[in-house]
């Protein structure tokens, strides 16, 4: 049977948190993804947390499994036995914890694993001898300069929904309509939200801005930004949303995202900013360059740099005209590397490569 014709997979993705982040977002969004092309999902990890309340809510097959640190024999067992009495065509697990439980139930169940590295800080947990998919080159590079082989680590980027062009507003800022920039991440100190507040600063009073945040405001970086922006006199230039949900209406009002972050591996959110087609000015750091072109869909900058950063916005914010047109060069990004069938797409291909290495 070709490739083509082989029947939908039956996947068992291997994740665990309690909490809301990227790697989160990557498990509900490839599920469902995959499901929506035919494929079978089934979720095992803690159903206590966002993930696990996200992937019962969408209906996949769920097993809890705490996976106690790494070193945790009962779960690998359950999860093995589950793999064998679901007949899974193969486990994804995601990230460290979740690839290393895939890995050992692989050992223990003859059913084929392959692991997701979602951080430029992941080596340490994967063995030698499993096939590992990075989000991003740099990721990639990571991986094998800790000594993993090169065969075994491919790159398969991540996707995010295609939430459509959104229509960018024409003209200079003005006093009554200033230039909207956006920070959608995690309030957490890696965002560097400290930095964008800094840049603020900075800015020429001749540009008028505005700066959302979002995020969820109850924790001690959260206070930590609020009280600097207060100690700046920039109350009145940043606003904090809170935990959202309708990024297509907060990328739609605005004008240019702003992802200073101190590392990152492959960024969610400037993947969601080439969807809806807006430029971003992003830190020249992990995987941000496979997603900006600088000069072309957004500028790089040095990471913890506020004037860098400050200039960047001034150019942008500066030039309608450049603007514009990095926000359609924005979108024919994420058309050309990021949707949904792309991923799909290159994550079966693994997944058959597993299953015929083991054969």
């Amino acid at each position: 049977m070709s490739r083509d014709a082989r029947p939908p997979r039956r996947v068992v993705m291997v994740a665990h948190s309690h909490i809301l982040g990227g790697m989160e977002r990557r498990v509900v969004s490839t599920s469902a993804a995959l499901a929506e092309r035919g494929h079978q999902v089934a979720f095992a990890g803690p159903l206590d947390g966002w993930m696990g309340e996200r992937m019962q809510a969408d209906g996949h097959t769920c097993l809890h499994v705490p996976m106690h640190g790494m070193y945790d024999p009962l779960s690998a067992w359950k999860l093995a036995r589950f793999a064998r009495r679901w007949r899974a065509d193969v486990l994804h697990g995601q990230a460290q914890r979740g690839g290393r439980y895939a890995d050992w139930a692989s050992r223990w169940s003859g059913v084929p694993a392959v692991a997701s590295a979602n951080s430029m800080v992941s080596w340490r947990w994967f063995r030698p001898q499993m096939r590992l998919l990075a989000v991003s080159n740099a990721v990639r590079d990571h991986l094998v300069q800790h000594g993993l082989p090169a065969q075994q680590v491919e790159v398969v980027y991540s996707a995010v929904p295609d939430i459509g062009m959104q229509p960018a507003r024409e003209g200079a800022p003005t006093p009554a309509q200033p230039l909207q920039l956006l920070m959608n991440s995690r309030l957490v100190d890696v965002k560097a939200h400290d930095v964008a507040v800094d840049a603020l600063k900075l800015l020429p009073a001749t540009l008028p801005v505005h700066l959302s945040i979002t995020g969820a405001t109850d924790t001690a970086w959260a206070a930590q930004i609020r009280e600097q922006v207060q100690r700046l006199d920039l109350g009145d230039r940043v606003t904090f949303l809170g935990q959202r949900k309708d990024i297509p209406e907060l990328l739609a009002a605005c004008d240019v995202v702003l992802a200073p972050s101190r590392h990152e591996a492959l960024s969610l959110t400037l993947m969601e900013t080439c969807a809806a087609g807006r430029p971003a000015i992003a830190t020249l750091v992990g995987g941000n360059a496979e997603i900006i072109a600088e000069g072309l869909n957004g500028l790089l900058v040095p990471p913890d740099n506020a004037q860098a950063l400050a200039d960047a916005i001034v150019r942008v914010g500066t030039d309608t005209a450049l603007r514009l047109a990095m926000g359609r060069a924005a979108r024919q990004v994420f058309q050309q590397r990021f949707t949904a069938d792309i991923m799909v797409r290159n994550t079966v291909a693994a997944y058959d490569a597993a299953g015929d290495a083991q054969r």
